[in-house]
């Protein structure tokens, strides 16, 4: 008779992370689409890189847009047994880019694609040729927003599910005008339910373990747009606001949206993000 591991009784939050997957092995999906000069699109918590269909519908003309999928998110695989960190999947991110040609390309990061963007600052600016910055900032968490996360992470994986975080997250993550708009609020659920409890899990504790970023700020030199939501009560504009005075080359947009403004406020971002292209274009890679 096969004996049941005693790890496999234990709840899953509390279980020690699988040896048999690392960093080094474990590559996220990058879906690419387009020709042209290479645009990362970097997707915010809790999503997938379906958040950015209306801006490669637009922009893949242009561009080769390449969007992954955070681990245990969308069609990633699930996340490695490593102790959670962005900088870890932006590495991983770098070296995808690297396996398919991708030398040099502009970022834009929404909120905890934010994050990953100032990972990516630390690991390989040079290869960044222009930024947008949209719905984030450069500040580490509080301590109580650090609880709040593995809190989350915790939730989710006792309950084996994400429903428990759907509603919530509509509610947190959308303006009011959103919030209304069944067009927005299905579509986002359906984004949220294609994370797996692992996924979201190591997302909120890589968020909760990123560094504090405002010193790079300074030092960066290439174009850069920062997008705030009016009306976002996760990031306040007033944060964005700071973020956008301490880089130097930094142009402010701001729209009447919530945190999601892609999505809120689809034509009017990817105006913005067109126009900020157009006039700081990059070569093709």
């Amino acid at each position: 008779m096969r004996r049941r591991s005693t790890t496999s009784r234990l709840p899953p939050s509390r279980r020690p992370p699988d040896p048999s997957t690392s960093v080094a092995d474990t590559s996220p999906a990058i879906h690419d689409t387009g020709t042209g000069s290479a645009l990362l699109f970097l997707h915010a918590f809790p999503l997938d890189a379906s958040q950015w269909d209306h801006q490669v519908a637009a922009l893949a003309g242009d561009h080769r847009c390449l969007r992954p999928d955070m681990w245990g998110c969308g069609a990633s695989s699930p996340p490695p047994g490593d102790t959670p960190s962005l900088d870890a999947f932006a590495d991983r991110v770098l070296r995808a880019l690297d396996e398919r040609g991708v030398d040099s390309f502009a970022v834009v990061g929404l909120s905890m694609g934010g994050y990953l963007a100032f990972s990516l600052l630390r690991l390989a600016a040079r290869r960044i040729t222009a930024l947008a910055l949209c719905s984030t900032r450069a500040t580490a968490d509080s301590d109580s927003v650090r609880s709040d996360r593995l809190a989350v992470a915790e939730r989710v994986l006792d309950a084996r599910s994400v429903e428990g975080v759907v509603e919530a997250n509509v509610e947190r993550l959308l303006g009011p005008r959103a919030r209304a708009e069944v067009h927005v609020t299905d579509p986002l659920r359906a984004r949220i339910r294609r994370c797996s409890p692992a996924g979201v899990a190591y997302a909120s504790r890589a968020m909760a373990a990123r560094p504090d970023s405002t010193a790079l700020l300074p030092s960066i030199a290439i174009p850069t747009l920062v997008v705030a939501g009016r009306a976002d009560a996760v990031i306040p504009s007033d944060q964005t606001h700071a973020l956008a005075h301490s880089i130097t080359a930094s142009r402010l947009v701001e729209l009447d949206c919530g945190h999601l403004g892609n999505l809120e406020e689809p034509e009017a971002f990817t105006a913005v993000l067109a126009d900020f292209l157009r006039t700081h274009p990059a070569r093709a890679s």
